[in-house]
């Protein structure tokens, strides 16, 4: 396994008619997968201190990790964990994973079609993936990020929608990959209530040490799929938060829906996982 040299840089803006600097806001490269037997390009974000000390810092992992959201979440993190907005959460690397088959990875069950009472609600050619993803983040991605830069054992993994079902799967079967997790508005509806299916498995006992946030949406404007993506996965969290002995919490927002919940998530969640200690 190489960590191979940046490819590109990401610029946030460049104003040379007022400056001659440009703001720098993180490198993209790409590690070669033997395990995914393709290239994998990811993003890389070091905080303001990083260069000029030696403190090691917590890891978040973003999946979803388009530049768009590369650059949105940074902002909030860079602003809350600065003089910016008072030093409230811990400053952090970011790693953000763009998708190369977003159905075939962050599902952790084969379906061709996803149906709900015998409506069909999208037709895929790969699902299934999610086990051979996380083994390519604990095996050769996270190894790599250790090995490049000054890490703490701290971990975070953020994952949205489809990402959410990810990563709440990962902590079913994979709980110590990361140490916490913020799971929003996850796609609880995948295949007939998988979560609280494998939740309650009878093969295993689920006493994992995380700390999770989970931050869920109002999707009523979608009917009864809405109502029920929220239902099922209300009842995952509320029995991950009882697992976990209490340190774990759920959040409602009644104003955001599926696509706009985000940002109020990253906010909320950063300050619950990685409060600063002043």
């Amino acid at each position: 396994m190489k960590l191979l040299i940046a490819s590109l840089s990401v610029w946030l803006f460049a104003l040379p008619s007022f400056a001659g600097d440009s703001i720098f806001l993180g490198s993209s490269t790409f590690l070669g997968s033997e395990i995914m037997g393709e290239d994998r390009p990811f993003m890389v974000y070091l905080p303001p201190s990083y260069s000029v000390s030696k403190n090691i810092y917590p890891v978040i992992y973003l999946l979803d990790g388009d530049i768009h959201r590369f650059k949105g979440f940074v902002g909030v993190l860079e602003s809350l964990s600065t003089e910016t907005l008072e030093k409230q959460v811990q400053e952090s690397i970011v790693v953000a994973i763009p998708n190369t088959n977003r159905s075939r990875d962050l599902t952790p069950s084969s379906l061709r079609e996803w149906k709900f009472k015998g409506q069909i609600l999208d037709i895929f050619t790969q699902t299934g993936n999610a086990k051979q993803f996380r083994k390519f983040l604990e095996n050769e991605l996270i190894p790599a990020i250790d090995t490049a830069y000054r890490t703490s054992q701290k971990r975070v993994l953020i994952g949205e929608s489809f990402g959410g079902l990810f990563a709440a799967d990962t902590l079913l079967n994979s709980p110590s990959v990361f140490t916490d997790y913020l799971i929003i508005d996850p796609t609880s509806l995948w295949d007939n209530d998988y979560l609280n299916r494998e939740f309650n498995s009878g093969d295993k006992a689920f006493k994992p040490k995380s700390r999770v946030y989970f931050a869920f949406a109002n999707n009523s404007h979608l009917g009864e799929i809405g109502l029920t993506n929220y239902k099922w996965g209300t009842t995952f969290a509320s029995s991950v938060i009882d697992s976990t002995k209490g340190i774990s919490q759920q959040q409602y927002f009644e104003n955001e829906t599926h696509g706009t919940v985000a940002l109020l998530a990253w906010y909320n969640g950063l300050k619950v996982l990685l409060p600063c200690t002043k």
